[in-house]
Order: C-alpha cells, then sequence, then structure tokens
C-alpha cells in the first residue's frame, strides 16, 4: 500500500515530468518553425487545382537557405535580407512562399513581414519568357510550365476579340495600355528576367519593366523627362541589378493575379519551397 506521503511525491514527480515534456515540445515547435518550417493557410484560390482554398502550405525556409534580416523586419529595405548557406535556389515550377513585394501599390516595390503569396515559379533569374496562345513558355526550357490544363482554359476563351472585353478576366496584363506593350493574358513578352550582376540600360522602352526593380534597389525614385531619368537631379542612365528576380503565377491562370499583372518577385522576398499541403 502506498502511503499518502509517498502518493503526494510520486503525483509531484509526474507533475514536473508532464511540465518538462511540455517545455521541451513547445522548444522543438518554436526552433522548427522559426529555423526549418512555418505553415501558411491558403485564402485563395489563385493555385487551383493545385492547392484549395483553406489548405495549408508547409513550407522549408531553409530550402533557399535562411532569410537573416540586419533590420527591423517592420521597415525592411533592399540589403536588409541575406541568406544562410545559400546553395540552393528556386527551379522551374517549384511551388514557393514569398512576402508579396506590391502590397500597396503596382508601381513600386515594398516589403511587408504579414502579407505573403504562395504560387509557382515559371521562369528565373536570365531567362526570357513569353507568352503564346495562353500557354508559358520560356526559351531554351523544354519541360511543361505551371497547369497546362488552365493555361488551355485561357487558350479557349481568348480565342476571339471578345475576351478583352470580358469582365469576368484581367485579359490585360503589365505594363497596361503602354504604347509599344499590349500584352495580356494569351500573349505576352518576351519579357526579359533579370539576374544578379546584369546591366540594365533605363530607357523609355526598358523603364516600364525595370524602373521599380531598381528604385528598390537603389532604395530612391526615378523621375523622367523628355525621354531620360533622373535619381535626384543627376542622369541615370544604367544599373547593375544587385540580385536575381523571379517570374511567379498562380495554376489557376484565368484567375491568378501574379506577375503578369504586378511584376518580378525579388530573391530576397522568397521564404522558401513548399513540401507539403494539408
Amino acid at each position: 500500500m502506498i502511503s499518502a506521503k509517498s502518493f503526494k511525491k510520486r503525483l509531484g514527480d509526474i507533475s514536473i515530468g508532464l511540465v518538462a515534456i511540455v517545455l521541451i515540445v513547445w522548444t522543438v515547435v518554436t526552433v522548427l518553425k522559426t529555423y526549418f518550417f512555418i505553415s501558411y493557410k491558403v485564402p485563395s484560390g489563385s493555385m487551383l487545382p493545385t492547392i484549395k482554398p483553406g489548405r495549408h502550405a508547409l513550407v522549408n525556409c531553409r530550402s533557399f537557405g535562411l532569410r537573416i534580416f540586419s533590420c527591423d523586419p517592420d521597415s525592411v529595405r533592399h540589403g536588409c535580407i541575406t541568406r544562410q548557406n545559400c546553395d540552393n535556389h528556386p527551379q522551374h515550377n517549384d511551388i514557393v512562399v514569398f512576402n508579396n513585394p506590391y502590397y500597396v501599390n503596382w508601381d513600386s516595390i515594398s516589403f511587408d513581414k504579414t502579407k505573403y503569396f504562395v504560387k509557382r515559379c515559371i521562369a528565373l533569374p536570365g531567362d526570357t519568357f513569353e507568352i503564346h496562345n495562353g500557354y508559358y513558355h520560356v526559351r531554351g526550357y523544354d519541360g511543361e510550365l505551371g497547369n497546362i490544363e488552365k493555361q488551355r482554359e485561357v487558350e479557349q476563351i481568348t480565342r476571339d476579340s471578345s475576351a478583352a472585353s470580358n469582365p469576368e478576366i484581367s485579359y490585360w496584363t503589365a505594363p497596361f495600355y503602354h504604347p509599344v506593350y499590349h500584352w495580356n493574358m494569351r500573349e505576352m513578352g518576351p519579357l526579359y528576367v533579370p539576374e544578379k550582376g546584369d546591366t540594365i540600360i533605363l530607357d523609355t522602352i526598358n523603364a516600364p519593366i525595370y524602373k521599380k526593380l531598381i528604385e528598390w534597389e537603389i532604395d530612391n525614385q526615378i523621375t523622367e523627362k523628355d525621354g531620360r531619368f533622373y535619381v535626384d537631379g543627376k542622369l541615370f542612365i544604367s544599373h547593375v541589378m544587385e540580385q536575381g528576380y523571379y517570374f511567379m503565377a498562380g495554376d489557376y491562370a484565368l484567375y491568378s493575379t501574379d506577375s503578369r499583372y504586378w511584376g518580378l518577385v525579388p530573391e530576397e522576398f522568397i521564404v522558401g519551397k513548399v513540401v507539403l499541403v494539408y
């Protein structure tokens, strides 16, 4: 028969053990969430049929190197984010999570640690991306890109001119209504995706595509006058890109708001690769 004193001691030992287990589990979960995996709830249908709204995407935040912030995450500027052990990079068709670089408006890049997108990586730094008859192509890449069935829907619904005035779809793509570019969800490009070290000449042809990327990197506004570009009153002719950029698109091509509309994604905005949907 166990005495009351022995019972209390055993109960105390069990309680201490349970508390220790809870603390260990909490520590392990915290470390995994901080340094290895993060889970995001997918709110929209832009990745249908691959990911349904309301499902969760588990992201390996070390897949492309753990992001290290050298500044306050509430006021991130270019150069504040570096990557630890960055040996891997996103590849064609990877599903990735990234901070939404255009959460304020589509005319400039900004960083919000609470705003995320999950999309498929279609074009990499150094790629030349095009859309023909609604289908995605990268020059020199022979594999399929994105969800072909959903791109077939774009091809079918945009066969005649009535698609341009269809209120149910966003037919025209960036740069919108530009006199040189008449890009849309059926025909777009060629669009060169800059890689680190590329020199981009800033002229009236390139500016609609690359101006906001360069403004993010130099952390300054570029103004135009008489077809020339200036920074702080000084003539600005070219810029050497300091990082690579990516073209991201949702699988549900008809109804996804993605790089076709708001532009390219800076490498430093990418959180990691989706490894599980649940």
